[in-house]
């Protein structure tokens, strides 16, 4: 699978997939590690927004950044931030330390996400590149759905086991998220950077064009998403009365499923061409969208949920790969963190609006979802 690849593209796929491992023991868990600390679905949103704010911001000069620093140090730069804000995430000593803490893990995703995929690009030969994408998302999707597993159940386990209150035992869950930067700074010290030759883009009207043409349909997207998607573990839990574990099984199998379709969507990308798949997978999402809010059944409405979003986010590598063709060594990494700002701003506007609807209400939220279609 991973044999026609350099060392470096490889090791480039082992650190994402370490990264997605540990990521989900503090995204799935953090909505009830913050509740467990006292804090609101409202105050949970302006968490949420700072992360998702900063991220945008970073990815706006993530670019320059790499154009005089290298894609290598700059993703190790990415690597510490996100390190330092892990940490003061589980210390969580007030409410400006915790903030923090979002600022540090948002500067980290801006930084890391755009520098990842142009330097992954630039290992691979065109032909390899779909595929190249599709393969990292797919491992580190599977990864990501062990993580989400482990987040689940560990809490009840520790609790049980240990006599720990369900604030201690999220917190323990949570600080083994610093182990994702255990394992990516090594990878990325080993690694050879790829020289940029210019350290100035030609910012041409052409240029502009292209990245717009990416970047408002995903500004859209972030929109939707932001608003119900951080908070779909406690919307599970609340409308439906479910446990942790239960819900943690739902996502899991989302993230299983959708890694392992990861590796077959290449051939179908091959035999159609990219923009009809993606617009293929993102209009059936659209109709699974329109009956979601009016499902009474649990596991009617997780089915529902678990296809929907294989659907919606499956084809995020491909469009990744298709968006790496129009631009140049200097211009990918811009142009990748132009493309994923205008979705994170959007997406942190949302983050703030689903904490104060679902704070108001369950269903007002999900009126919204049209959006991230």
């Amino acid at each position: 699978m991973l044999r026609n690849y350099n060392r470096d593209a490889k090791l480039l796929i082992a650190a994402n997939a370490a990264g997605q491992l540990f990521l989900q023991f503090s995204i799935f868990i953090m909505p009830f590690y913050l509740q467990a600390l006292g804090y609101g679905m409202d105050k949970m949103g302006i968490f949420f927004s700072i992360q998702t704010f900063v991220g945008g911001l970073f990815f706006l000069v993530s670019g320059l950044i790499s154009l005089r620093l290298g894609y290598k140090k700059t993703l190790l730069l990415g690597a510490f931030l996100g390190l330092i804000g892990r940490i003061l995430q589980v210390l969580a000593l007030n409410f400006y330390v915790l903030a923090l803490g979002f600022f540090l893990i948002g500067a980290n995703m801006g930084i890391r996400q755009p520098n990842f995929y142009a330097l992954l690009s630039e290992e691979v030969d065109e032909k390899q590149r779909h595929h190249a994408f599709s393969i990292s998302f797919g491992i580190g999707t599977i990864l990501n759905a062990l993580g989400v597993l482990i987040a689940g159940f560990a809490p009840d386990f520790l609790v049980e086991t240990l006599g720990i209150t369900n604030e201690v035992a999220y917190r323990l869950v949570i600080s083994l998220a610093v182990l994702q930067f255990a394992l990516v700074i090594p990878i990325l010290l080993i690694i050879k950077d790829v020289p940029v030759k210019n350290p100035r883009i030609n910012w041409r009207k052409e240029l502009v064009v292209k990245i717009l043409k990416f970047s408002l349909p995903s500004a859209m997207i972030g929109l939707g998403a932001g608003i119900t998607i951080p908070y779909m573990s406690l919307y599970f839990n609340l409308r439906f009365g479910q446990t942790l574990a239960v819900i943690s099984g739902v996502f899991f199998a989302q993230q299983l499923v959708m890694g392992v379709g990861s590796f077959v969507l290449p051939k179908l990308v091959d035999k159609i061409g990219p923009v009809k798949t993606i617009s293929l997978f993102q209009s059936t999402a659209a109709f699974l969208f329109a009956i979601f809010p009016s499902l009474e059944l649990f596991l009617l409405a997780a089915f529902v949920y678990i296809i929907r979003s294989i659907l919606m986010n499956i084809v995020w590598p491909i469009n990744d790969a298709f968006m790496m063709g129009f631009f140049t060594t200097e211009e990918k990494a811009t142009a990748a963190g132009i493309r994923r700002a205008f979705s994170t701003f959007m997406r942190g506007l949302g983050n703030y609006i689903g904490g104060v609807l679902f704070s108001i209400s369950l269903s007002y939220p999900l009126f919204f979802w049209f959006l991230d279609i």
